[in-house]
């Protein structure tokens, strides 16, 4: 499988493009990612890089301990005095066949965990205006019985085949959060990120001040 680099990637290292490889392996297999290591911003980058050789579109949710249903689902919110919900990012993304990068997955708490198993896993979410959201492959199947105004009216929403999780955490307890919920954590396929050497740094800064001179 070849790799075609453009100009804004060339100067990217061999493990680099070893790891877009295995991603984009992955991606191809319909799997879900999940890319861990120590603190530093060369996951959220390697993330970035794949989204711009497959010239996918994101969403982006950052998780903490505060983080609630409503964060992952929809939020109620109210506009010329009528209510209504906004669907947030996990569910545009499932929607619109994008890529929904999750950083932070070590720190999510009990509360979204089943959530994010059921996204996972089953493609299906329970939204509040009382839709739902379903596999690709079951939504066909169902409209080759039904028609499209039945399932309408039974609010099903089909996920995207195209959508795609990649995850981004740390190893806990080495560093703060919650160790990975066993469900949850065979819900990916998980890689080992390391940091980049101090002479690969070196050479990388080195490199960047020549190509703009």
């Amino acid at each position: 499988m070849e790799i075609v680099l453009n100009t804004s990637t060339q100067n990217e290292d061999a493990s680099t493009l070893r790891h877009l490889k295995w991603m984009l392996q992955k991606d191809i297999l319909s799997q879900d990612i999940f890319l861990i290591g120590g603190p530093g911003t060369r996951r959220r980058k390697l993330a970035l890089a794949f989204l711009e050789f497959t010239d996918r579109e994101v969403e982006f949710i950052a998780l903490s301990r505060d983080t609630t249903e409503a964060d992952l689902k929809q939020r109620r919110e109210i506009k010329s005095g009528t209510a209504y919900y906004h669907d947030q990012s996990a569910v545009r993304a499932a929607t619109n066949g994008r890529i929904l990068i999750i950083e932070g997955v070590e720190k999510a708490e009990r509360n979204v965990l089943p959530i994010l198993n059921n996204l996972l896993e089953n493609r299906e979410m329970h939204l509040e205006d009382g839709r739902f959201l379903i596999p690709a492959a079951r939504y066909d199947k169902l409209l080759k019985t039904y028609s499209q105004e039945e399932l309408d009216s039974w609010r099903l929403v089909r996920v995207n085949e195209d959508f795609r999780v990649i995850a981004l955490g740390m190893p806990a307890p080495r560093y703060p959060g919650h160790p990975l919920d066993p469900p949850l954590r065979s819900r990916f396929q998980a890689r080992h990120i390391s940091s980049p050497s101090f002479e690969v740094s070196i050479l990388t800064v080195y490199n960047n001040k020549i190509k703009y001179q």
